[in-house]
């Protein structure tokens, strides 16, 4: 599987990129939305994991983008922020988003979203990972799981 990695900050995709790549994942990385565009258009990506607030595209902008291009219309889709505040959350209440982790939280949490959004749909436990903030995530996905 090949994952990309969208994220401002050059040591937090290092973190991410060592743990995937350990885990025996391809990893492609950028520093921004359009960045990350611009790998989609070079390789075939099957997972995105994005920050939401970027410079020059954010991860909003950059995820209608890759909804907008034809073989990524379902592609799973992690948002990531180091910031968990309410203006955070209403940003990825949206139902069309698959999930968010907050960058505090443990790796292993990662790879259990990684788990629950690559298996289909109609398999998935109804809540997603992470214990009592599975509520949390449900609630901001529209009770949608």
């Amino acid at each position: 599987m090949t994952i990309l990695i969208v994220d401002d900050e050059p040591s937090y995709r290092l973190v991410l990129r060592n743990f995937l790549a350990g885990a025996g994942y391809e990893v492609l990385q950028a520093e921004n939305g359009e960045d990350g565009l611009k790998q989609l258009k070079q390789a075939r990506v099957d997972f995105v994991i994005s920050d939401i607030y970027m410079p020059v595209m954010d991860g909003i902008r950059f995820h209608r983008e890759v909804r907008a291009i034809a073989e990524y219309v379902t592609i799973p889709f992690l948002f990531v922020s180091a910031f968990d505040d309410q203006h955070s959350l209403d940003a990825v209440k949206d139902p069309r988003y698959d999930g968010f982790l907050r960058k505090a939280r443990p790796v292993n949490e990662l790879k259990e979203w990684l788990t629950f959004l690559s298996t289909p749909v109609e398999k998935r436990p109804k809540l997603p990972p992470g214990g009592a903030r599975s509520r949390l995530n449900q609630q901001l996905r529209g009770g949608r799981s």
